[in-house]
């Protein structure tokens, strides 16, 4: 290699180091002091005293409160994209005492569309005494939306929960304009080991999770091709549908989801903040 050569190639390998990308810092924001609690309705005239954060990928901008018991967070979406996938991979909510990021517990929040028979079922698997009289009056309806969480498993290695029920979180989502209003309330128990509760004016890392391409949204996007491939072959027309599948083969091959990996639809969002919770004024 000449030295002309050589150089050349130390200049392309700064170039390179220089595009690699390089982490963002987490937010630091400051948690509120809840006088009372906070009602988990989905609704924000109770958030009008804070300074919300805002994350630049999703646009989402979002605040904290605490008392001596609860962590309660409003998020809120405006942009109909950043929010798109939410219904299927629901939010994921990590809190971690101290500064650690950890996603070895955390909660997954999920809004769902369950049928009356879908709904009875839930009831009884939560132990819940669901008398024939309730279930026909459940019945008498076609669909109930219902707002459910459930630890996230800790991953492979990560010491299991030594508590077997853990007090309950809560959550609602509400349009407000055009506007997705999410609204959680997390018990301070969940945060620090069992046993114990993380004190007001002490840190903790709080971490958000949704987004991104899952078994349920390829699903989707197979049946809504196969329609499209189907009503295309009876009106004798194209089956593209819009989006590109690069299968090469006009859709009758194996499903190649490359294109849909850039698609700001199922973009993955991930968000990690900081956070002093608030003490009581003295």
């Amino acid at each position: 290699m000449t030295r002309k050569t050589f150089a050349f190639a130390l200049i392309i390998a700064a170039l390179a180091a220089l595009m690699l990308p390089v982490a963002a810092k987490d937010t630091v924001i400051g948690s509120v002091w809840a006088s009372t609690p906070v009602t988990i309705d989905g609704a924000i005239p109770e958030w009008n005293d804070v300074t919300p954060a805002t994350d630049k990928a999703s646009g989402g901008k979002y605040a904290l409160k605490n008392d001596g018991m609860n962590l309660y967070i409003v998020m809120v979406l405006g942009d109909e994209v950043a929010r798109s996938t939410i219904l299927y991979t629901g939010m994921k909510i990590y809190v971690n005492a101290g500064a650690k990021k950890s996603k070895d517990a955390g909660i997954l929040f999920m809004q769902k569309t369950l049928t009356p028979d879908e709904l009875i079922a839930s009831l009884e698997k939560k132990g819940d005494v669901v008398t024939e009289e309730k279930k026909t009056e459940i019945r008498k309806q076609k669909s109930y939306t219902v707002f459910i969480e459930e630890p996230v498993a800790a991953k492979k290695g990560a010491a299991a929960a030594a508590e077997p029920k853990p007090e309950p979180a809560l959550f609602r989502m509400a349009m407000r304009g055009q506007a997705a209003v999410y609204e959680f309330k997390i018990p301070l128990s969940r945060v620090a080991p069992a046993g114990t509760v993380v004190q007001p004016g002490a840190p903790v890392k709080v971490g958000f999770e949704w987004g991104g391409m899952t078994n349920e949204i390829m699903k989707s996007i197979m049946a809504g091709r196969a329609s499209s491939g189907s009503t295309a072959r009876q009106s004798g027309g194209s089956s593209d549908s819009g989006f590109s599948d690069q299968s090469g083969d006009g859709g009758g091959g194996g499903a190649d989801f490359s294109a849909y990996t850039h698609d700001k639809r199922y973009s993955k969002h991930v968000i990690w903040a900081d956070v002093n919770l608030a003490a009581p004024a003295k």
